[in-house]
């Protein structure tokens, strides 16, 4: 059998050339791609820890000043608030995906103390660094959102919310691509950060890992993400007959009304008023101890609660009579008091279909 002719064998020496160049460049493409996939995602999930944590903010009890967290573990677990807390140690091990609080006996924090979360074949992601930041929310800005004048003096007495800001910052390093490829044809350009493989304890690479353009490792963008949130709720039920005095509806009615400029000109007027009255006729030591003072707000306010008595309250005026609070029963066409009774709420307010006509 004669031998394959000189040209025929160039050209398969060719195309074999070609296809251990190809894979000398692909081979790399992949991997690269894979690191970068790596990075795209820990980005994601350092975005996730700031953007969603801002919103656990939105449902505090904002009649008190935010309730601080008394730390512990021997994690990195700290934080000031216990919003701040809480995401910590769910964000230890940078997703939320799986929470393991009871995985570990003692204070230890599976999350937090375990190397398990550490798994990727490309790059590791950490929190543990002086340069990355934790997921960490500031004190809320209690005058980023004061309104000024009286309902900015309201806001101040009794609601501790504002503008609360969230960050985070991962720091990620190499566990795979090698700093150089071909260094005999590339002059010895150093194509990636240092690759960490072999160096020991994760978490101890992280802490050492720099930043900059001679750093040895990759810092991601800092996340961010703010809201200003202050409900004003109230936090107790109001149930208050006119003769209560206290209790956290009353003193909201009482503050905004004993500093509105008409009240302390009617009480003036009052004062004359009275004055006038009980100099010839009456006697004004016993009038203080009957009349209604106009200096203090009468409230009025008791939920219907199913199979008991109607929203109303008793007032002891010439006798224990009861009033209702709402309107109840207007002795019109009594709609507050149908709609209860036939269950037509539904999702109209009062139960009218058409405003209108209500």
């Amino acid at each position: 059998m004669s031998a394959a002719p000189s040209s025929l064998r160039r050209v398969r020496g060719a195309a074999s050339v070609e296809m251990a160049l190809s894979m000398i460049v692909l081979i790399p493409i992949f991997m690269y791609a894979l690191f970068l996939d790596d990075l795209l995602r820990y980005s994601l999930d350092a975005q996730e820890a700031a953007v969603t944590t801002i919103w656990d903010f939105t449902t505090q009890d904002y009649t008190k000043a935010l309730k601080q967290s008394g730390g512990g573990g021997t994690g990195p677990q700290g934080g000031s608030s216990n919003v701040q807390h809480n995401a910590r140690l769910t964000y230890c091990d940078h997703e939320s995906g799986i929470d393991r609080p009871d995985a570990m006996s003692g204070s230890n924090y599976a999350d937090c103390e375990d190397l398990d979360h550490h798994l990727a074949v490309v790059a590791h992601v950490c929190w543990m660094n002086a340069k990355a930041k934790q997921v960490t929310c500031e004190a809320p800005d209690t005058g980023a959102a004061s309104l000024g004048g009286l309902a900015g003096k309201y806001q101040d007495q009794f609601t501790n919310g504002g503008y609360i800001e969230c960050s985070a910052r991962a720091v990620v390093e190499n566990y795979l691509l090698p700093e150089q490829f071909l260094p005999e044809f590339s002059k010895n350009v150093a194509l990636t950060k240092k690759n960490w493989k072999g160096e020991g304890d994760v978490h101890a690479n992280a802490q050492q890992g720099t930043e900059g353009k001679g750093g040895n490792a990759y810092f991601l963008k800092e996340q961010r993400m703010s809201i200003i949130t202050d409900t004003w709720a109230l936090t107790e039920d109001a149930d208050i007959s006119p003769s209560d005095s206290s209790g956290e509806f009353y003193e909201r009615v009482d503050y905004v009304y004993s500093n509105v400029n008409s009240v302390w000109a009617m009480k003036n007027s009052m004062q004359q008023f009275r004055s006038a009255l009980t100099q010839d006729l009456l006697d004004g030591t016993m009038l203080y101890m009957f009349e209604d003072s106009p200096n203090n707000p009468y409230v009025s306010i008791h939920p219907h609660l199913a199979n008991m008595q109607t929203p109303s309250n008793t007032v002891d005026q010439e006798g224990s009579t009861r009033y209702f609070n709402q309107e109840w029963r207007d002795w019109d066409n009594d709609k507050n008091q149908d709609t209860y009774k036939h269950g037509q709420r539904g999702e109209w307010y009062m139960g009218c279909k058409d405003p209108e006509s209500c």
